[in-house]
Parts: C-alpha cells; sequence; structure tokens
C-alpha cells in the first residue's frame, strides 16, 4: 500500500503561504510524511475563481498574522509597500532549484519570505530575488532560473492544476492518504488541524506544535 503524501502549491506573494510553509514543516517533521512543494500564480487562480479581495479584509488578515507570529514565533513585522507584487522571478528561481538543487528549495521559500514579511521589501526582482538568496544559492543560479523555459512552464503547469482543482487561493493543499480513496484539498495556512484529522492523525493546536524544539 502507497504511504500518504501531501502536494502544497504556494504563492510567494501570499502571507498565508508563507505561514503554512511553517506549518507544514513541522508537520512533515512530525508525521514523516512526504510534501511536494509546487509553486503557482495565485492571481491567475484567483481571476479564474472570480475571488476579488477586498482591501476591507486586508486590516484582519494582518491582525490574524501577527498574532499567529506571537504564538508559534514565526517571524512576521508586516507587508512591503509594494504589496502585493509580481512574483515571477521568486517563483521560477524555487522551480529550478526544485528540479536541480532540490535539498536548497525550502531554505531558499524560507529566506525569500524573511526578506518580504520580516525585511519588508518585495523580492520582485532578479536582484533582489538574488540579494534574498545570498546565504542559500550563487547569484547565477537566478540567472539559469530565468533563462530556462522550462522553468516558467511548469509554473504555469502547476497554476493549471490548482484550477482545474477548482481551487481559489494559497496554499492550497492537497492531501493522498496512500490507500487507494480519493484524495482532499484543503485551503489556507489554518487547516492542518482537520489534514490531521482526514489522515487519521492527532491534531495539535499551534501552540502544542510549535512548543516543540524538536520540530
Amino acid at each position: 500500500m502507497a504511504s500518504p503524501n501531501i502536494v502544497f502549491y504556494f504563492d510567494c506573494a501570499s502571507s498565508f503561504s508563507y505561514i503554512g510553509f511553517e506549518f507544514m514543516e513541522k508537520y512533515q517533521q512530525l508525521w514523516d510524511i512526504p510534501v511536494d512543494y509546487r509553486p503557482f500564480i495565485l492571481s491567475d487562480v484567483m481571476a479564474n475563481a472570480r475571488n476579488t479581495f477586498s482591501p476591507y479584509k486586508l486590516p484582519f488578515l494582518f491582525a490574524d498574522l501577527k498574532r499567529t507570529s506571537s504564538i508559534t514565533k514565526i517571524p512576521f513585522r508586516g507587508t512591503p509597500a509594494k504589496y502585493p507584487y509580481d512574483p515571477q522571478v521568486a517563483l521560477r528561481t524555487l522551480q529550478y532549484l526544485k528540479t536541480h538543487q532540490p535539498h536548497k528549495m525550502a531554505p531558499a521559500m524560507r529566506s525569500l519570505w524573511n526578506m518580504e514579511y520580516v525585511q519588508l521589501k518585495a523580492p520582485e526582482s532578479v536582484d533582489d530575488v538574488k540579494y534574498a538568496l545570498k546565504d542559500v544559492v550563487e547569484p547565477e543560479v537566478v540567472d539559469f532560473a530565468m533563462g530556462a523555459d522550462e522553468t516558467l512552464e511548469v509554473v504555469r503547469q502547476n497554476t493549471e492544476q490548482v484550477k482545474k482543482m477548482k481551487g481559489f487561493g494559497a496554499p492550497t493543499i492537497l492531501v493522498f492518504k496512500g490507500d487507494g480513496s480519493k484524495s482532499e484539498m484543503f485551503f489556507g495556512s489554518d487547516r492542518f488541524e482537520h489534514i490531521a484529522i482526514f489522515l487519521d492523525k492527532e491534531p495539535l493546536t499551534m501552540k502544542q506544535l510549535f512548543a516543540d524544539s524538536k520540530l
């Protein structure tokens, strides 16, 4: 029988993708379950789903993120002055790393989000992404990523996959039990207790999850 596995679709320009990633990294260790991180274009998915973002929601969103940060100690100071921004360079670079240096993908994701939500600078340009990743990869990696047509093609394929699932936001998380039953889609950074129940795991509160320094 196949083992459970998770596909985690994310966009760098998504604060909930950032928080969800940090939760996912904890649960990946706790559950010893493979996670496939796939970059996609959130704006395309939202347009496809006719999911418009209300500016009235922003104060509540950022208040929630700051409370989550205070509980989990996930670093979060706010958002860049330019927000949202075009994440294409970051997404393509991460896809390149996934293919050529997969062990550096998660550290690169964290570094990009640190620039965005801690340093409050959007990692939009090639130079921005090079600076964000200076402690993770050589700067020419970003040039290779932007020069490889397949990086954009795979990101677009990932985007189409989310559309086909009738996704509407980020992160979009596809969970397989591995027993031949139908997979289930979850949305958001606050659905991991639901995912635990779906996988017949013991659900933990965020305080419990982040209290364990071994994870």
